[in-house]
């Protein structure tokens, strides 16, 4: 068994994407190549001996930097590093670590569904699902509470223009009306059940409500065919 490396790297961009989250993007000394499978994670050190966990988020793997999602709009040590990392400043990881990957040579349909900064293994798993000739459809369902907390959407916006096999709906929990698609007024769950169908597997990453009331939606669907692949993500701050 091969242990997760330890790595050390430097800030070279860093941007706030919403209230609550920030984007960080490290490039990784030494090599010229980090090599991931999409949907893992690192141990991003934080201080001195602790470590908190966040998912890949990179657009393409065989490049040297490591791109993160992080909450960062609440107190934690996590969260603090984040912020006060300058450009051009060290940091020190762990990585990459985590079984929930992209299983190609799946089934023909994809559905994926998120909530929060759980998003962030999906970017580099759709990439790769969208460039998968056995796959047919590719859907992505994305869950936050207000407007102003939607992020990635120009990614989004990227894999449309990269596949017509790919589809995007964004579900926003603390808004009752006003919305057109791909914007919806409502939780997750709301969108999942128009595309539980057989032939499907599913891909779920976000907190442990929303994956157990998902999970609950397509098992009683009485499907034969598909499986389900869970991430629970509570923020580490």
């Amino acid at each position: 068994m091969v242990l997760p490396a330890r790595h050390t790297a430097t800030a070279v961009d860093k941007k706030v994407l919403s209230p609550l989250v920030t984007w960080l993007k490290l490039k990784v000394d030494g090599v010229k190549e980090f090599s991931f499978i999409p949907g893992q994670f690192i141990n991003l050190e934080v201080a001195d001996g602790t470590y908190r966990s966040y998912s890949i988020c990179n657009d393409a793997v065989g490049e040297p930097f490591v791109e993160l999602a992080a909450i960062t709009g609440r107190p934690g040590l996590g969260a603090n590093f984040i912020n006060s990392l300058k450009i051009g400043a060290s940091a020190g990881f762990i990585g990459p670590s985590g079984r929930y990957f992209y299983r190609k040579q799946g089934r023909k349909n994809l559905v994926f569904v998120a909530t929060s900064t759980g998003i962030a293994p999906f970017i580099p798993m759709l990439g790769t699902a969208l460039e998968d000739p056995f796959v047919e459809s590719v859907v992505l369902i994305f869950g936050v509470r207000d407007m102003e907390d939607v992020f990635f959407e120009e990614k989004f916006k990227k894999f449309l223009e990269m596949s017509p096999k790919f589809k995007y709906f964004i579900c926003l929990s603390g808004v009752t009306d006003g919305l057109k698609p791909p914007f919806f007024a409502n939780r997750v769950t709301f969108c999942l059940p128009d595309f539980v169908a057989d032939s499907t597997d599913f891909y779920l990453c976000g907190n442990t409500a929303m994956i157990r009331d998902c999970s609950d939606i397509i098992n009683k669907a009485g499907l034969k065919d598909f499986a389900i692949y869970t991430e629970a993500f509570n923020p580490n701050l």
